[in-house]
């Protein structure tokens, strides 16, 4: 088969599986709706994403095929691979230890390399990653035929948890090596990719029939290892890849599941040892693929939120990953650095959330504590379609805290396509930081477009030292709580100006809603946890909309206004109000340092705390920043939308 009839026999091979799953995906989040979480065996078609063909050369260039440059140098190889990125220039320390970590790449040989894709699907990642490794082997002089064989046997390792998706990856692979050795389809060998089983159904009372041909103390050993792997796969299938499983002495768990000893009279029990054998072996050979360390791991991991999911998996994730628990993709960050061995290389694409979400701090600062960003492209929105955000990067297991890592922006080009054409053109805009550089940045956040000068305004006294949160106000119950304020027939002390957030408007404004103060709603909302502080009540603040489709617009916050967690809204310690503050956060340097603090859709209270107070208050901006919000006012109050609308002004 030709290379670029293969490319697309692949892509389309993942297309299929994708949108197989269509229209169980959307019934899946039609329940979610409902509160109905998602089961083990809708898992796949929630989170299935096909990577574009380019990110994976990129993932898989840049980290199999520079875990081989690096040890050996080959010119020819790196310029057939357009997706590479050549090393920034590092510091002599940096270089002197960079050094020693190519001594021991020097020793890697092409049967050494291990790949793995944890969360495989139908096998993008490894089929480009086979053809990279056919290049390595035939630059080292080894034929075609003699390449493929070893590279399915040796190199490449897939994990799905569907079955399906196993299937799809398993013919991939084999058709891919089926181009190069006629004969590898005659079932000598097969490639090491699993989908994950569970050990449910495994009758335990077999395993007297096993071990009979090893000594007493190996086999009670084998037997030993063996209950705790099927303790350990219980439910396996709720879990998938991020399953932690033990070093075990895989060749004696081998030995001890490969034959069955039977009694001279066979009874009905042991009719279906031979499928019991089937199932160990299986899971033996699933518990030698979790529990290896891997050279390169590179992976497109599911995007789910872990509460959408059952309990079994809410329970483990917290237990086991409590600094990346919110979704899944966190996870399998966090996982895939677990199974990469020291001075692996880790490559992913996954959520810009990663980079920028206040909530990921700790996952950040844990994952810093092990690597270091080699590159990353920051594609934003549009690598898979109308979505989230993504980020790929591809990160060194080993932790040169000064080495400086070049970060690119492809997030204004709409599709992946334009994206693609930037990043082969070598204009995008493209920054150096090492990963110490954020550590000075509130939650320390990945904002990589912050320069030097910027960086050390985020020494300066933050708005938290004299500003503080209002917190938000909840009813629980809008349909029944909450009025329009013209839907009303006149203000009075049961119905008060609310705050709901709203369009980009700075300044003053968005004031639509009215919110039902009465005593006995305010009881309600009290005993549901959420009334408000009376502390903050009758008092003046800054509030904002927490989305909004173009940036962050600062308000003033009336006395009489009470405020909802999509409008959030902080107060001086004083209560009184900050005209130069309302003005620093509207200003275009304000705009550049909230993108820097919060890179996301929506701006939080503790990120806009967080805000450098970037010099003292003025006189001049106070009085034009007052003399704004009057503007403001007039204007808003010049439509009928206001509560306060008296006559239009060109009557």
């Amino acid at each position: 088969i030709p290379e670029e009839d293969w490319k697309d026999a692949v892509q389309i091979i993942g297309w299929l599986y994708q949108y197989y799953n269509t229209e169980l995906k959307d019934d899946t989040f039609a329940q979610l709706k409902k509160n109905i979480k998602i089961t083990k065996e809708r898992i796949p078609a929630a989170t299935q994403l096909f990577t574009p063909d380019w990110i994976v050369r990129y993932m898989v260039e840049n980290s199999l095929g520079r875990l081989w440059l690096e040890g050996h140098p080959n010119a020819e190889l790196r310029d057939g691979w357009k997706y590479y990125l050549d090393e920034a220039e590092q510091e002599p320390e940096v270089e002197a230890q960079l050094a020693k970590l190519r001594v021991e790449y020097k020793t890697i040989q092409p049967e050494d390399i291990k790949i793995i894709d944890p969360c495989m699907g139908s096998g993008h990642i490894l089929v480009y990653a086979f053809d990279v490794l056919m290049q390595i082997y035939e630059a080292q002089g080894y034929s075609q035929r003699d390449a493929a064989k070893l590279i399915v046997e040796k190199n490449l390792y897939g994990i799905d948890i569907d079955k399906r998706a196993y299937q799809l990856a398993y013919f991939s692979v084999m058709m891919k090596a089926r181009q190069y050795d006629r004969r590898i389809l005659n079932g000598e060998i097969a490639p090491n990719l699993i989908y994950i089983q569970d050990s449910n159904s495994v009758c335990r009372e077999h395993l007297q029939y096993f071990g009979w041909a090893m000594s007493k103390i190996e086999s009670n050993n084998a037997r030993t290892q063996l209950e705790y792997l099927l303790d350990t796969f219980k439910d396996a299938t709720e879990y998938g890849s991020i399953l932690h499983v033990d070093p075990l002495d895989w060749g004696l768990l081998y030995e001890y599941t490969g034959s069955v000893e039977y009694p001279d009279q066979v009874s009905l029990d042991e009719l279906d040892v031979e499928e019991t054998k089937d199932a160990l072996r299986a899971l033996v050979v699933q518990g030698a693929i979790l529990a290896q360390k891997y050279d390169v791991v590179v992976t497109n991991p599911p995007y789910m939120a872990v509460s959408n999911a059952g309990a079994k998996v809410n329970d483990y994730v917290k237990k086991n990953f409590p600094d990346s628990k919110a979704d899944m993709f966190a996870v399998f960050i966090e996982r895939c650095g677990q199974i990469a061995r020291h001075a692996g290389i880790i490559s992913m694409i996954t959520q810009q959330s990663f980079f920028f979400l206040s909530g990921l701090e700790t996952l950040r600062r844990k994952f810093e504590d092990i690597s270091i960003f080699i590159n990353a492209i920051h594609m934003g929105i549009g690598a898979f379609g109308t979505d989230f955000g993504t980020v790929a990067f591809v990160a060194l297991n080993s932790n040169f805290s000064e080495y400086i890592g070049e970060y690119i922006y492809l997030g204004d080009e709409k599709s992946v396509d334009e994206k693609e054409k930037l990043f082969i053109s070598g204009y995008a805009p493209k920054y150096l930081h090492s990963i110490t550089d954020f550590s000075v940045l509130p939650n320390n956040t990945y904002s990589y477009m912050i320069t030097p000068k910027t960086l050390t305004h985020f020494k300066d006294e933050p708005l938290s030292h004299c500003f503080v949160s209002g917190g938000r106000n909840k009813t629980h119950n809008d349909e029944k709580y909450l009025r329009l304020h013209w839907e009303i027939s006149c203000f009075s002390s049961k119905w008060v100006p609310y705050g709901k957030g709203g369009e980009f408007r700075r300044w003053y404004g968005n004031e639509y809603y009215v919110v039902d103060w009465s005593e006995s709603a305010r009881n309600a909302y009290a005993a549901h946890g959420g009334l408000c502080n009376p502390k903050f009540w009758g008092h003046t603040g800054i509030t904002w909309s927490f989305v909004t489709s173009y940036k962050p617009s600062f308000r003033y916050k009336q006395e009489n206004m009470i405020y909802s967690s999509v409008s959030p809204t902080i107060f001086r310690n004083d209560f009184t109000f900050d005209y130069f503050i309302i003005a620093l956060l509207n200003s275009n340097v304000g705009g550049h340092f909230l993108n820097i603090i919060s890179s996301t859709i929506g701006t939080n209270v503790g990120e806009v705390l967080n805000f450098p107070v970037l010099k003292k208050s003025e006189d001049e901006v106070e009085q034009i920043s007052e003399q704004n919000i009057k503007m403001s006012r007039y204007d808003w109050d010049s439509y009928e939308i206001s509560r306060d609308f008296k006559r239009n002004p060109l009557v």
